[in-house]
């Protein structure tokens, strides 16, 4: 997918290059309003072409960075030290619990009662 949107961008800077790199006395050659809105469309084409699969490599470091050290929130199926969401099953984890035994779900983000869990 990454090579999907990097060939976007090796066509703007193909673009970019051919309105540039013509002398303005050659016969053919792109007038100067032309060059303008042709490199802000090649601009557009690299942005989107080596910015979209930078960002996504970055990414995918920081979420394998989360997964590792546990700050992801817990889905349905993840397994839980102790108490499960009554609305989805996701653990309890390691979160804050109100001393009446109040608990949010990291996954569903609906408000539940340990106590009241075993009903």
């Amino acid at each position: 997918m990454m090579f999907f949107f990097s060939i976007f961008g090796f066509i703007g800077l193909t673009v970019l290059i051919f309105l540039w790199s013509q002398s303005p006395d050659e016969f053919g050659a792109p007038p100067l309003i032309f060059k303008l809105v042709g490199s802000f469309i090649a601009l557009a084409f690299m942005a989107m072409g080596f910015g979209l699969p930078i960002t996504a490599i970055l990414n995918r470091g920081k979420a394998c960075s989360l997964e590792d050290s546990g700050s992801a929130p817990s889905g349905p199926s993840a397994s839980a030290v102790g108490y499960r969401c009554p609305h989805c099953g996701a653990g309890l984890g390691k979160q804050d619990v109100s001393p009446s035994g109040d608990a949010k779900c990291a996954y569903c983000h609906k408000w539940w009662n340990i106590h009241r869990s075993g009903d």
